[in-house]
């Protein structure tokens, strides 16, 4: 697990560095509060922290305060070192977000305990907010966070003028499955549509349960040419691989998909992108099913 460790002092960082790679963590050093707020800001940072009270400019509980005025939702769990002792400097600690106090000079074997406690928390956190952001059945990523997800992947785009596909996606005459097979049968062909994503997708285009039997996949770096062709690869591959239930039952599919492409002139979001390829999906539906229809 990273850890970021805040502290003007060179010769405390080295220590410290030293002694939290000894226990097993990857250290990322910030010399002020206001370099620690750059490293949070970056992608994946680190949620475990040992930030010193006392540094010139932003100090160890302003910094504390800025991160818990954060609205994204990322946990971080902040440990404060500093030579004041006392009630009052652990209730200011506490106050400004801290989540625990160690004064200095601290012995080196409750600085690990306290982050081994520390770490346990984090690692809970990120397991909870895997189950929240996940669908229960399939495990790909539920409603909200395919929304999140898009919308990063927007911006992204935004920043790097690069392409980004939308494709939407609805499993044709699933209800009949259901009613056929029962509700079992049916999360079984659930489960194996998003193996048939899974499979025919790069490690970090993004696949969400959208609702039902309608699924999002976001594709990143992907012309509307390219998001044709692996969505003609995915309608193919349920139609030609069945899902098997049991070994006697096998149940035959196929998908109606819509995609369409990020514009870039301005007027585009989030909402606006998802209707698009939700018009081509309808289109794909009502124009005889299992086939993929682009929506401009």
């Amino acid at each position: 697990m990273d850890i970021l460790l805040v502290d003007d002092d060179p010769i405390t960082r080295l220590a410290l560095c030293a002694a939290v790679e000894d226990w097993g963590f990857t250290p990322i050093v910030a010399k002020s509060g206001e370099q620690a707020l750059e490293i949070l800001n970056e992608d994946s940072p680190p949620h475990l922290l040992i930030i010193d009270w006392s540094m010139p400019g932003m100090s160890g509980p302003e910094l504390c305060e800025n991160i818990r005025l954060r609205d994204d939702g990322q946990f971080f769990y902040i440990l404060m070192l500093t030579g004041k002792e006392g009630n009052e400097a652990v209730i200011e600690a506490m106050e400004s977000g801290a989540d625990d106090f160690l004064s200095k000079p601290f012995d080196h074997r409750v600085l690990k305990v306290r982050l081994a406690a520390g770490s346990r928390i984090v690692r809970l956190e990120q397991t909870l907010n895997q189950l929240a952001s996940r669908d229960s059945l399939t495990q790909c990523w539920n409603r909200r966070m395919i929304d999140e997800l898009l919308d990063s992947a927007i911006a992204e785009a935004r920043r790097k003028t690069s392409n980004l596909s939308l494709m939407v996606l609805d499993i044709d005459h699933f209800k009949k499955v259901n009613d056929t097979h029962g509700h079992a049968a049916g999360d079984v062909a659930l489960k194996h549509m998003v193996n048939i994503l899974n499979t025919n997708l790069r490690e970090y285009d993004q696949v969400g349960r959208y609702g039902g039997e309608e699924f999002v996949v976001i594709l990143p770096s992907t012309d509307k040419d390219s998001a044709w062709g692996v969505a003609e690869r995915i309608r193919a591959s349920l139609q030609y691989h069945p899902a098997q239930v049991d070994a006697e039952l096998d149940i035959s599919m196929t998908v109606s998909i819509g995609i369409t492409e990020f514009r870039h002139d301005g007027s585009d979001g989030r909402i606006s992108l998802f209707e698009r390829a939700d018009r081509a999906l309808y289109t794909a539906k009502h124009s005889g099913r299992n086939r993929v229809v682009y929506g401009d």
